[in-house]
This record gives structure tokens, sequence and C-alpha cells, in this order.
């Protein structure tokens, strides 16, 4: 494991967790992510005091104005190659980044135990904690229908809904309409144990190979946080659900540089980011919807048809 220079990260926000309890933060990260990866660790050296530790997972080392160590997605720890999650319904890169998450925290050693694992595209804006006062729980964001940015499709709130109970029969999601996919989650190691042990135990195979059937099974839509949100609530772990205000951008640049800031973090993934403002409105998709579409269904969800019909009539929304 190598560690990258340092990086200017701010005037952090001190303080831990009760009991002085920390998070270990790992960064599953492909070429593409290094771009906003060095906003990603600085944002979180600034405003999550929490964390100690962040470990960048991928194929060859982050940019050198990052502060952090890494780590080869190809080392032998890891007990599965990408080329072993070939065929499943998505690209093995999908896969490959969830499975690091998921072995990260009960394979290297030296991690707190309780880990942060964030997407490479996501950078805080505002002071964040992710544990709980107590001495062993933490916070999971999600979002619902209400509470998602507009521009994020509702779909996104179902669309890993089989994954779950094809990995672990008789699992479900907790709430049907609200989603933890929120590029963000603590793990914790004695949770993960848990999880892999039934999994293993039910399916007769080892918990990666298990992950990439459940993925087949569900025509690649599998989802790391929707798993260990529903296995942890089922399981009666201390966890508390927020939600995070955030925004899906294209300008990073731009977002970080905003005063007040527009969120509690912001994401900026590579396929969005050279998009106009107007392009990345009426993006639709896996990640967005129509925004006017999208803030229409939330104001007439549950109301009568002519509620609808008035607001198409005003001229507030195009007909879509």
């Amino acid at each position: 494991m190598t560690t990258s220079p340092c990086g200017a990260a701010g005037e952090p926000v001190h303080g831990l967790a009760s009991g002085g309890r920390v998070v270990d933060c790992i960064i599953p990260a492909h070429e593409k992510d290094y771009e906003t990866l060095s906003h990603a660790v600085r944002s979180l050296r600034q405003f999550c005091p929490e964390v100690r530790r962040i470990l960048v997972l991928s194929s060859s080392p982050p940019l050198a104005d990052c502060e952090v160590e890494w780590l080869d997605e190809a080392d032998p720890v890891w007990p599965f190659r990408r080329s072993d999650l070939e065929g499943c319904g998505c690209g093995s890169g999908w896969l490959l980044q969830q499975l690091l998450k998921l072995y990260a925290p009960v394979l290297l050693e030296g991690l707190a135990d309780d880990v942060l694992v964030c997407d490479a595209d996501v950078v805080w804006l505002q002071p964040v904690r992710f544990l709980l006062p107590s001495d062993s729980g933490a916070y999971i964001n999600v979002f619902n229908t209400h509470t998602c940015p507009p521009i994020r499709s509702a779909v996104d709130l179902h669309r890993y809904d089989g994954f779950v109970p094809a990995i672990l029969p008789g699992l479900q999601k907790p709430r049907p309409k609200e989603t933890a996919v929120c590029h963000h989650m603590v793990l914790q190691k004695r949770v993960l144990k848990q999880l892999m042990e039934e999994v293993e135990l039910a399916c007769g195979r080892s918990f990666w190979q298990a992950y990439c059937e459940a993925a087949k099974a569900t025509e690649g839509r599998a989802s790391e946080y929707e798993l260990y949100y529903a296995f942890a609530i089922s399981r009666c772990v201390e966890v508390q659900t927020r939600m995070l205000s955030f925004a899906v951008v294209a300008d990073m640049e731009a977002v970080v540089k905003a005063d007040p800031p527009p969120a509690s973090f912001a994401v900026a993934h590579s396929h969005l980011r050279a998009l106009s403002a107007e392009e990345l409105r009426d993006r639709e998709g896996i990640i967005n919807g129509d925004t006017e579409r999208e803030i229409l269904r939330r104001l007439t969800e549950d109301q009568p048809a002519e509620l609808s019909q008035l607001l198409l009539a005003s001229g507030m929304f195009g007909a879509k």
C-alpha cells in the first residue's frame, strides 16, 4: 500500500464521535474519476472530522495532489479479479467497485470498525458526521419520492429492489419507495461479516460468487448500498436514516466555489461533466429524468387528476 503526497485541504472541522470513534474511507476509482478525486479528498478532510485514513482502490496510483493511500484493485488480497465479473448483465467495473467496497473493511488490516465507502465523484460541501453519538451506531442516507433531487429519475427508487432477495432469499428493502443509493455509506465490519456468512450459508458459494449470480439474475441491477441497508435494518443494527440534500451536477468546479453551497454534497458523474446546464436538466436515463415532469409528478401525486390538467393548462409545465 502506497501513500500519495499531501494536497491542500482547507480548514478542517474538528471533533470526533462519542468515545473517540473514527471512520476510515474507501474510494474505488477509475482513471476517469481522477478529475474529481482531488476535490473529493479535500472535501473529506475539510468537512468530515471523523475521517482518519483515506484509501483509493484503483488500477493505477491517483494523482499526486491527493492525500491518500493507494491499493491496486488487482492486489492478491482480493479473492476475485475483474475478469471473474464479466457476463453478469452489467459492466465488470461496475461490479468490481461494489465488491471492493464490501470486501475492503473485512480484508484490509488496520481499518477502523466503521468504514465510509464513497464514490470517487462525491464532493462534500458542508460539515457532516457519519457516526451516531452512541458507541456503535451510524447514519445511513436515503431519499424518497419527495426528497430526491428533481433531476434524479423516480425509477431510481426501485431500480435495485429485485437484487436484495436475489442474493439473500427472504430479505427485502425496508421501505419500497425509499432508496439508500446515495453514493456513500458507513459499513460496519461486524455487520458485513454477518451478511457474508448468511449469504454463503444460503447460497452454498463464496459471497462474491453469489453476488455475481444475483446480478446476472437481475440483469445487472446490483447495488451494494441497497443490500447493506436492507440487511442492517432487518438484523436490528443500530442505524439511523437521514436525508442529506445532494445535487447531481456537471460542473464540479462551479459547485465547489458556490456560496452558499447548494446541498450537503454534490455528485459529478463522468458522463455528465461535459453537458450544459440545459442538457443536464433534460437528461433521461439511469441517473437523470426530465425536471419539469418530475416536479409535476410530485405536485400531483395522490391528488385529483384535475390538478394535473390545471397545471398543464397554466403553461408552467410543458405537455409531456
